[in-house]
């Protein structure tokens, strides 16, 4: 299990802490008012288990749309997919936008430079990789964890593993 209940929030393992850690691709995907999606990349996230909170690093410059959405209602979709085994999360919950610290803009250095790394052993080159992790005019979307799903695929794809009370 990689969450678990809290009073009203769901507090995340230390395991699922430990996969957003590591070298994963993070896709976020959002809503308009009037229903149409926007996905985007996220440059890294940090992980609040016990506030089951997560702050996840985007370019603003480069995904406009998604960081407006999320000022406009909140609503937040975050895959965490690791590339070698596409191991695969979900995470839904509502979210602001919040300015980043300089914990925010290290991490987001050192995820780039991590995930260029383990894509570059898959075989991508970085200029392929590079436009994907863009950290220009970085804002940080503050997740409140609601649902966790697994989204690896398989037979328990789309399994809900936790939700808040």
């Amino acid at each position: 299990m990689l969450g678990w209940k809290g009073a009203s929030i769901v507090l995340i393992h230390e395991e699922f802490a430990a996969f957003m850690a590591s070298p994963v691709m993070i896709v976020l995907g959002t809503r308009d008012g009037s229903l149409v999606p926007e996905i985007a990349r996220a440059v890294g996230a940090v992980v609040h288990r016990e506030e089951g909170r997560i702050d996840l690093m985007i370019s603003e410059w480069q995904w406009p749309r998604t960081v407006l959405n999320v000022r406009a209602n909140g609503q937040l979709a975050v895959t965490f997919a690791r590339p070698s085994d596409y191991v695969s999360y979900q995470v839904k919950g509502q979210a602001t936008v919040a300015p980043v610290s300089a914990e925010h803009i290290t991490l987001a250095a050192g995820y780039r430079k991590s995930m260029c790394a383990a894509l570059g052993e898959l075989g991508l080159e970085r200029r392929i990789v590079a436009p994907w992790l863009i950290n220009r005019d970085l804002v940080a979307l503050r997740l409140t964890v609601e649902e966790i799903f697994v989204q690896t695929p398989g037979a328990k794809a789309g399994q809900l593993v936790e939700r808040q009370p």
